[in-house]
């Protein structure tokens, strides 16, 4: 049971808004056709080994906190050339940060989308939900993804077994070598919030095996749910780029009461996500229950203002950007002895 309680917490990181509505496999993947579905696979497994390596790291030297964590990956020497702990440190919590304002982007986008209901009242209700989940601490992430995940996984489920069957091509495809590049670049920038979430988890993993079971069946999840909005957006037959929520519009063409139902797994997916990394933004800056209660406050205001930006002009341009600066983490990982 613990072991799929900790599954279910790294599933919720990665299945935020941006993955549940289609639009971030439809950026990073569908675009480029077949080839995109091996790039799929190709950042799942990458997603997998950072998972797995990352666990590892931190259950043998009992790493309590992304500092201790940095101090371990990060080598002597290169610790002389430059203070590459500092810059880390700023990139991953600045992606914590915006990762959450984006999901509030996207919970206000859905109901904009599917309810016609402004912006503003819905940025609101999420800065409170948020607020209140976030004052809960790790036991709230915990109780928050052991109720919502199963009912994804569920739902999409059942999505995906209607789809099957179903003919569609991917349209009009980008015939480029870019498919590779993007693949580590989800990877990379997803790894990015994972990587601080993973060590509040240690407590909870007995041995080895339990690490390896964690990042098996979560790998496999990931690919297995990316694999259903695949078959979802071949249903489209209109330009995907133009669609705010793609996976919720081809639910929709099921009848009224799937894309209802989709809804259920987008809201799902932003509380998730966004609790998840306000959580590691707020764990990694402070110190005492006083100012992570000051921050959590702050953060949760400036949710309701930076969520009328959009949620598809934050995830085109901020994620990939995201993708390249931490490809340092992923690296600095994966090369940890």
């Amino acid at each position: 049971m613990k072991i799929l309680s900790c599954v279910f917490v790294i599933i919720g990181i990665i299945i935020g808004a941006g993955f549940a509505s289609g639009k971030e496999i439809y950026t990073f993947f569908f675009i480029y056709g077949p080839k995109g579905i091996i790039g799929l696979v190709v950042s799942s497994a990458i997603l997998g080994y950072i998972i797995y390596k990352t666990l590892k790291i931190i259950k043998k030297y009992d790493i309590s906190s992304y500092d201790e964590l940095l101090k371990k990956i990060i080598t002597k020497k290169q610790r002389k050339n430059i203070d590459i702990e500092l810059i880390l440190n700023f990139i991953i919590n600045l992606f914590l940060l915006i990762t959450f304002f984006i999901m509030c982007a996207g919970f206000t986008a859905y109901f904009k989308q599917e309810f016609q209901i402004n912006e503003i009242y819905s940025s609101i209700a999420m800065a409170i939900i948020s607020y209140i989940i976030l004052n809960k601490n790790i036991k709230g992430i915990f109780l928050l993804n052991s109720i919502l995940m199963p009912l994804i996984i569920i739902i999409l489920s059942i999505l995906g077994l209607k789809s099957i069957g179903i003919t569609g091509n991917f349209g009009t495809t980008i015939n480029n070598n870019m498919w590779l590049p993007k693949a580590i670049l989800y990877a990379s920038y997803n790894s990015i919030t994972l990587v601080s979430l993973l060590i509040p988890i240690k407590k909870y993993i007995e041995n080895k095996k339990d690490i390896l079971k964690i990042a098996s069946i979560s790998t496999v999840i990931i690919i297995i749910l990316a694999m259903i909005i695949v078959l979802l957006l071949l249903k489209i037959n209109i330009n995907i780029s133009k669609i705010e929520l793609p996976a919720v519009y081809s639910s929709g063409l099921f009848g009224k009461g799937y894309q209802y139902l989709y809804g259920i797994i987008i809201l799902g997916a932003i509380m998730t996500t966004s609790i998840s990394s306000a959580f590691g933004f707020l764990n990694n800056i402070t110190k005492d229950e006083k100012r992570y209660k000051l921050i959590n406050k702050m953060i949760c205001i400036a949710s309701i203002f930076i969520s009328l930006f959009g949620f598809s002009n934050l995830v085109n341009n901020i994620y990939p950007i995201f993708g390249v600066l931490g490809l340092v983490q992923l690296i600095l990982i994966i090369k940890c002895k």
